[in-house]
């Protein structure tokens, strides 16, 4: 009898064990949420992306792409301590993640301590591995930039369009530097070029219709600003650029 009580508690044991899901499991499982999630935060569904990445941190809490794709969703919501808290979580996990590297130092140069920026932005482009280091090198500009250093920021936005000529960003960046400093033709044409690279660059468009406006050409202006209130009504841009029409409309009732 005493045998047949050992067999089963063995029997019971072997079973327990071989119904537990194997670690894998757990990070297939995750993926499908973080893909899901990936999904809604291209399409700018904030809410749902952070559902979805929520799910994924709950099974799979090791995940530094999880704790990655919360950091994002977070500091595109406005949430900055979270945002921090999130990519600080996942370079626990891969201290060398570029993207994360990256994406902390965009947030500070947010926070407005682009010297920070710098230091999480130079190590991210220490990586040999790092896919993307123009996105780096157009946020290293940028920090740069806002320390009053232009010149090194013009040099680092031309080695970000040297290993992606097609990246909006930099451009739109290269047309605030010109827009600031007056060089209107300038900031028009890397303005253009922004708009032309992303369709949905919105912030891209209302300085392009700026700077017609600047130059004298009124309707072109309106006609880009228009194009905002059509294309992302719900957005910020959108009320500046809402703003600008009703400005003038006021000006010519005048």
């Amino acid at each position: 009898m005493r045998k047949t009580i050992l067999f089963l508690l063995v029997f019971l044991i072997c079973g327990c064990q071989s119904a537990e899901p194997p670690p894998r499991f757990y990070h297939e499982k995750a993926e499908i949420y973080l893909q899901r999630a990936l999904v809604y935060y291209n399409e700018g569904r904030l809410a749902e992306a952070l559902t979805e990445t929520l799910k994924a941190k709950e099974i799979y809490p090791e995940d530094p792409e999880v704790y990655n794709l919360l950091g994002l969703i977070y500091m595109d919501r406005g949430d900055l301590t979270e945002a921090k808290e999130a990519f600080e979580e996942a370079l626990k996990i891969r201290p060398d993640f570029p993207e994360v590297l990256n994406n902390l130092g965009s947030l500070y140069l947010i926070l407005g301590q682009p010297q920070k920026a710098i230091v999480y932005l130079n190590q991210a482009l220490k990586n040999p591995f790092y896919e993307n280091p123009f996105v780096a090198y157009t946020n290293l500009a940028w920090a740069y930039y806002q320390l009053g250093e232009e010149e090194k920021a013009i040099s680092y936005l031309n080695k970000a369009l040297s290993y992606n000529p097609r990246y909006a960003l930099a451009y739109f960046y290269r047309g605030l530097m010109a827009l600031k400093a007056g060089e209107l033709e300038i900031a028009r044409r890397n303005f253009r070029r922004a708009v032309r690279f992303n369709r949905q660059d919105m912030a891209a468009r209302y300085y392009l219709a700026l700077v017609y406006y600047r130059l004298g050409q009124t309707e072109k202006a309106k006609k880009i600003w228009r194009s905002i209130l059509q294309l992302s009504p719900e957005s910020q841009w959108a009320i500046k650029a809402e703003d600008k029409l009703l400005t003038l409309e006021e000006l010519e009732g005048n």
